[in-house]
């Protein structure tokens, strides 16, 4: 049986059995276009009848035959087609049966574009930092300020310029260990010269024995200028824990200009004073 392509005119040469009764689609081996091959029609006494027209009711009218193509137009196609157009194998019908048909509708529909899979950011929330209660910082400043007043004359002994700081707020530091007691002053007349006389105790208010130094007087004037000073020797050398000393010192006409008197013990820096 032959059969030929309704798009490219290409003809081929089938096995009939190869078309199921009611026929079949192919596909063309030259241009690929699909079409329904019909069953081959039946040879009676009267003529060729087509089966499916056979089958059918006499009111419906047989399928219209199958243009014929012109020798021209099958010796052009013959001249391009280069591949075996003999036969169609059975696999190549078998793959066209095995596919789906299909519609105009479905070949003129555009390729579904594919879906973006679009990731959304989540950002990365943080925890907040773990806050300090306040009565721990309030603990920890108290303390601190204990350990400043306990202990700040080992604070100031390694820092001195702190000792101003620590007179300010009330909390003056004695690093001597050492301090002045019941300070008097009085004015006295012996021939005819004006004595100034200064009286007083020196008392160790520390738990060692401390070596006393030398004591500074000196006479302020004005705005608390120091107009004369002199120094003065303590009676003992050492003194124990508790212990107090007495001392007195006079000055032979005192400035007249004199308006205070200031009693404290000798430093370096004075030492270093009157070298200059």
């Amino acid at each position: 049986m032959r059969i030929e392509c309704p798009s490219c005119a290409a003809g081929f040469e089938i096995n009939p059995s190869a078309l199921s009764p009611n026929g079949r689609t192919v596909r063309c081996a030259a241009c690929k276009t699909k079409w329904f091959a019909a069953a081959p029609s039946l040879v009676l006494a009267g003529g060729e009848i087509d089966a499916m027209s056979a089958s059918m009711p006499a009111s419906i009218p047989a399928p219209a035959p199958v243009p014929s193509v012109s020798a021209e137009d099958r010796a052009d196609h013959d001249a391009l087609v280069t591949t075996n157009k003999t036969a169609i194998e059975d696999a190549e019908i078998v793959s066209v049966e095995s596919a789906p048909s299909l519609s105009p509708a479905e070949e003129a529909a555009p390729p579904m574009a594919k879906r973006k899979t679009v990731t959304q950011f989540t950002p990365v929330m943080r925890k907040p930092a773990p806050r300090i209660p306040l009565a721990f910082v309030a603990a920890l400043l108290f303390a601190a300020v204990s350990i400043g007043i306990f202990a700040r004359q080992s604070i100031v002994r390694a820092a001195p310029e702190l000792a101003s700081l620590y007179a300010a707020a009330g909390f003056p530091v004695n690093l001597r260990g050492l301090e002045f007691q019941s300070i008097r002053t009085k004015q006295e007349i012996q021939d005819g010269i004006t004595v100034l006389a200064i009286e007083g105790e020196v008392e160790n208010v520390a738990n060692r024995a401390v070596e006393l130094p030398r004591v500074r007087l000196s006479v302020l004037g004005e705005n608390g200028v120091e107009i004369y000073s002199w120094t003065a020797l303590l009676p003992r050398s050492i003194l124990y824990p508790h212990e107090r000393v007495p001392f007195k010192s006079r000055l032979a006409s005192p400035p007249a200009a004199g308006k205070e008197i200031m009693v404290r013990f000798l430093t370096r820096a004075d030492l270093t004073a009157s070298v200059r």
